[in-house]
């Protein structure tokens, strides 16, 4: 039997979720004494379900899927949730994941003046992806003159902010995402593949979009079986 919490960890959602579907007749539960428990074998069965748009992944879940998929280190998780997520992953296509992962960050459109731009991208803590990391991951597309995207913490988006007076006004010429789950930034040259692949295939820009889908494509069936 597992808990709430530990079938949303099963699931890659948040136990709010978990309780919905319990109350929705989705996912069945009985009370262990003051605990809510849950057949494991039917938190399972649901978790093999497809993943379609209407389904986000939670945070924790979709970073450790990011990062599984790039090749680095998922020290957040246990070993048994890193195999468990590792099989779930193999039955994912790009376009699923893209639609898995939207809740990952908050994404803030702004703009710095370009004098600043790369005293931006040269702060500890301010990671590039999307565009200004596709060369840097392999993905096939060249947009020199596009919006910079970057990653960093709500502290350093502040510092930004106060240090080059980052705006929302004007034309944007910026992207930040802040992660909804605590990251270490610092040290990385740039996001992850998958990261930036996921953020290339988010782009309302056909070519753009193509190229981080076929980036995430290669990295799914890249995934050991």
């Amino acid at each position: 039997m597992l808990t709430v919490d530990e079938a949303a960890e099963r699931l890659g959602v948040e136990p709010e979720q978990v309780r919905r579907l319990i109350r929705a007749g989705k996912l069945t539960a009985r009370r262990v004494g003051r605990t809510l428990v849950l057949d494991e074998d039917t938190v399972d069965g649901r978790a093999r379900l497809p993943i379609t748009a209407g389904r986000a992944l939670a945070p924790r879940t979709v970073w450790a899927a990011l990062w599984q998929l790039s090749g680095e280190d998922v020290d957040w998780l246990p070993p048994a949730d890193r195999s468990r997520l590792l099989a779930r992953l193999r039955g994912y296509d790009a376009e699923r994941l893209v639609a898995a992962a939207r809740d990952r960050a908050d994404r803030h459109e702004l703009r710095v003046l370009p004098a600043y731009r790369q005293r931006l991208l040269d702060t500890d803590g301010v990671v590039p992806s999307g565009l200004t990391a596709a060369a840097a991951v392999g993905a096939d597309i060249v947009a020199p003159d596009a919006a910079a995207e970057v990653y960093c913490t709500e502290v350093t988006l502040a510092g930004l902010r106060r240090d080059l007076g980052l705006s929302e006004r004007g034309e944007a010429n910026l992207v930040v995402r802040v992660p909804r789950y605590e990251l270490s930034l610092v040290g990385l040259p740039y996001m992850p593949a998958a990261v930036v692949a996921v953020d290339l295939a988010e782009s309302p820009d056909v070519r753009t979009r193509r190229a981080g889908l076929d980036l995430l494509a290669a990295a799914l069936a890249d995934l050991p079986r």
